[in-house]
Order: C-alpha cells, then structure tokens, then sequence
C-alpha cells in the first residue's frame, strides 16, 4: 500500500528471515549506499579518526555473538537483510551500530564519532490523564546529521506470529521507535555513559521490545538486557502504564511519572548522573529543549492533544539547537544536525503521525496498520 507520508513505507511479511530478505532486497541501493558513505559522515565529523572501513565493521562485530543469545530471530533478520541487499551480516550491524559507536571506542578510534555540535532528540509521553480526551500518546523528534534524512522508512511488518508492528528506521537498520497492534509504543534518547562494552545493540532491543504483548515484558525486554550502551526508553501501552527507564550498559533507572514526561539527551536520574561520559555533551542545548518541553507538558496537563505535540515539535527555542533542529548556517549535511523525522504515536486509535524533516517545514502524515 502506498501512502503519501513524504518517509517511504515498506510492508514486510514472513519469518524473520524473510522479513528482512524483503527489507534488504527492496531497500538495495539505499542500504548499498548508506553503507559506502556512512564512514564519510564519521570522519567529516571526527577528523582524527584513524581506523577505517574494515576496522570499524570489526569492532561493531564484536556484539554478534551477544545479539545472536539475546534474539536468534532478529540475528535472522539481519542476516535476512544481508543477504538481500548483497551486504555481509557483519556490515549490516556496523551499520545498525551507528549510535553505539559513539560510546564503543576502540583503542585508536581517535575520539568521539559523533559531532561536536550534537544536538539530539526530545521524547513526549503523556498518560491518558493528562491528554484532553483521555489517549495515550508518546512521540519524538528524531535529530541526526541531515545526511541520514536520505535513509528514512517506515517499516510496517506483519511477522509470522506476534504482534504487527510499525517501525520508524533507516534503510538497513531493524528500528529506531515503533509501536505494535497490541498498544505497545517506544521512543528513544541517546545517552552516553562510561561503562560502554559489548552487548547488544539498542535497534535489536527495541525491535525485541515491540514483540512483546504486554507493558512489563516490554520493560523488562530492554532493563534486563545485556545491553552495549546507554539509551533512554520511554514507552506506554494503551492501558495507562508508562515507564521512562534511563540505561547504560550496566545499570538502569526507572524516571518518577505523573501525567506526561519529556525527555532529552541527558541523564536526569540521580544513580545515571555519575556515569554520564564526560565531554559528551559540549553546549547547554539539551537541557534547553528538557526544560521547554516538560514545561509545556505541565501546563497543558488534562489539555494535551495531538495538535499541542505536534507544536511542540515544532518549537524552535534556542535555535538552531531547539526541539526542531536545523543545525548551523552553511553546514553540510555530514555534520548539520537536523530534525531527520518526528512521529506521534496515538496508542488510543493505533495509528501513527509522521513527519518527515522538520516538523516546521513539513505536515504529519496518518499510518495505520
């Protein structure tokens, strides 16, 4: 089915290994292309970076053995999409890796991968009591070089047994925030902490996390994994529940929820604070878009719809670093950080809003199952 949302959707089917011999076969030449010129956007944003190609692959291998223990079926996938879009396996989890190798530093790397003028993404999630007609609504601004924006896809997967799930992702990559049939949702941050190591990577979880029926399942699909790095999980159900849980690779922290909570690219529990990287974060931008969002949130408790998060997405305090991003005047693509996309997802009615690049620039789109 088509659907005009500006980010392609792909309709998926099968075992998981026929789901992502689909992804990899119809999505070819972007996954091709996403492969060759990935490592130019991690050097143009890290010029002392010293390992190359092969390296890097290398070093993103060293989880397979951990996402084959926690998810046979998703390794399946990968090996599906591999073997569809004429890459390696190995290749297709460097490139499902690129969150991680920001805290996943080599010996010789030189440094941090990402750019130094991160900006980051802002989550939402708003409890039933806190929206205007009673709905469970969670979503996200998702901010990246512009470069990734060339990779967008909605992924709509029917598997052979389990919920369906819709996947927001790039081409190549399992999912990067989703929701399933059953009124499963996830969005994500980026958080870096020190105690980064092998594990598995943050896109095997989330995808292992919307097979799940039921919200503590989910939650404990990615507290209790043996995760590689940090990343902050805000997900709901169409129940009511609501869980923010902070991570790193060791430890995790489950944030206080009343109403409706944003979250950005820090930590905020007080157990997390301690093993935030040092130097991670180089300007004030993400607690800007903490303190805009959880303010707007907490002034519309009991009146949040889905127009308010649109706004909000939309809001550009502190620009160019704002919860809409558009990175700096006359900056490639390579290092300009962006709103790529942003999504809504009403848990209520089991649809998704969409958008793709800047929410500013561009209309939410309506998909359904």
């Amino acid at each position: 089915m088509n659907i005009d949302t500006g980010i392609r959707v792909i309709d998926l089917s099968g075992d998981s290994y026929e789901v992502g011999r689909q992804h990899g076969e119809i999505l070819k030449d972007d996954i091709r292309d996403f492969y060759y010129s990935v490592e130019e956007v991690h050097r143009a944003n890290n010029p002392r970076l010293k390992a190359e190609s092969s390296e890097l692959v290398s070093f993103c291998g060293r989880n397979i053995g951990f996402i084959k223990a926690y998810s046979p079926e998703l390794f399946e996938e990968l090996q599906g999409i591999a073997d569809g879009s004429g890459l390696s396996v190995e290749q297709i989890i460097y490139l499902n890796s690129f969150l991680e190798m920001e805290d996943l530093r080599a010996p010789g790397l030189g440094g941090r991968l990402l750019s130094g003028g991160l900006w980051g993404c802002t989550t939402l999630n708003v409890l039933p009591e806190a929206s205007v007609d009673g709905k469970n609504l969670i979503g996200q601004t998702f901010d990246m070089e512009k470069y990734y924006s060339r990779f967008n896809v909605l992924l709509r997967i029917t598997p052979k047994s389990g919920p369906k799930m819709m996947v927001y992702s790039f081409a190549g990559v399992l999912g990067l925030n989703g929701m399933n049939s059953k009124g499963i949702g996830l969005v994500i941050n980026k958080v870096v902490a020190k105690d980064a190591a092998p594990g598995v990577i943050f896109p095997v979880i989330m995808r292992r996390l919307l097979t799940q029926e039921r919200i503590g399942d989910a939650l404990g699909t990615a507290i209790f994994a043996p995760r590689a790095s940090g990343i902050t999980y805000q997900l709901a159900d169409n129940n009511g529940v609501a869980f923010c849980a902070e991570t790193s690779a060791s430890r995790y922290e489950l944030l206080p929820f009343s109403g409706a909570l944003a979250h950005t690219n820090h930590y905020v529990g007080s157990s997390m604070k301690e093993l935030e990287t040092p130097g991670w974060l180089t300007h004030g931008g993400s607690f800007v878009r903490y303190q805009v969002a959880n303010r707007c949130l907490q002034a519309n408790l009991g009146k949040i719809d889905l127009e308010l998060l649109m706004n909000l997405t939309r809001d550009h305090t502190n620009y160019p670093r704002s919860i809409c991003a558009h990175g700096s005047k006359g900056e490639d693509e390579k290092v300009a950080f962006h709103t790529v996309a942003a999504m809504i997802m009403d848990l209520s009615e089991s649809c998704l809003w969409v958008c793709h690049g800047n929410p500013c620039e561009n209309n939410y789109k309506k998909v359904t199952f």
